[in-house]
């Protein structure tokens, strides 16, 4: 009997969950970190329109998934492949490339005009079949651990540096501290649709906001560690990690730092100096639907 390809609502989430588990089980970076409850707020963080996902199913199993975001990127109507996954016994069927071939009609038909994905540079297999489907690298990311032990509390900062709460409202005000588009998993529109719990610290000096760190307990990422440019080596980015040490205690041994520009050597340098280690890399690619 052939596997059924159908359209996704809501209601699937827990199978999603279930086939995510047993798909990943195996996969080259330890996601066991995702729990049904951190997987659903993620699925909304990347903005995840289960009507545009896909489900498969054989004899009424859930065998694979892609769910699919959408949202305005680079100033553009796009979607973003949030997650994709199969189960090791139906691999090497060309469920993937079905699953996209289903969605693609249906996210023309709504306007988008890009469609995003990334995906582990160790993953030959994946990237080649991406390729043929017409996907073209567009960035590389670096992803990066920290534990949190490492980070010295005793660095002497260049002028007074106050660390305080800021509000998620507030996240458009440090926008010009960027010097790239953050990640769609990472954008500041992202951290703005979390349902949970995030970590907001603000840095100022003499009263001037100079640096924002962006810290989300549920999934244990850094999201955005920034610095103002007229106050860029001067100890600000140490004083917020510093401050996250602080205020996560010793609850969180390690955490992580995923999407980091490869281009931007100032940031490798300042993470590498800080304990940061990168543990994978992704590619960024984008196939134009228009």
């Amino acid at each position: 009997m052939p596997c059924e390809f159908r359209f996704l609502s809501k209601d699937d989430l827990p199978d999603v969950y279930a086939t995510f588990v047993e798909a990943f089980a195996d996969y080259a970076v330890d996601m066991r970190y995702n729990t049904e409850v951190g997987f659903a707020h993620r699925a909304v963080k990347n903005s995840v329109e289960f009507g545009s996902s896909v489900g498969v199913y054989d004899d009424g199993r859930m065998v694979g998934f892609t769910l699919v975001g959408v949202d305005d990127w680079h100033g553009t109507r796009c979607a973003f492949d949030a997650m994709t996954g199969i189960v090791k016994s139906h691999r090497g069927q060309g469920i993937a490339g079905r699953m996209f071939d289903a969605m693609l009609p249906k996210l023309k038909g709504a306007g988008v005009k890009e469609f995003w994905l990334e995906v582990l540079q160790s993953n030959a297999p994946a990237i080649k079949a991406y390729h043929r489907a017409g996907l073209r690298t567009v960035r590389e990311f670096d992803c990066f651990q920290l534990t949190l032990e490492a980070i010295s509390s005793n660095g002497q900062a260049a002028e007074a540096i106050e660390i305080q709460p800021v509000e998620r409202a507030d996240l458009p005000l440090y926008a010009d501290y960027l010097d790239w588009q953050p990640s769609w998993e990472n954008s500041l529109a992202g951290i703005g649709r979390i349902p949970d719990e995030v970590m907001l610290l603000g840095a100022r000096c003499a009263g001037e906001r100079a640096g924002l760190l962006v810290y989300y307990p549920t999934l244990n990422w850094i999201m955005c560690l920034a610095v103002d440019r007229p106050y860029r080596r001067k100890g600000v980015a140490s004083a917020l990690l510093s401050a996250l040490k602080k205020r996560a205690g010793d609850r969180v041994p390690m955490v992580k730092m995923i999407g980091v520009d490869h281009a931007d050597s100032g940031m490798l340098q300042f993470l590498k100096q800080a304990g940061f280690e990168v543990y994978t890399a992704l590619y960024e690619m984008r196939l134009d639907l228009a």
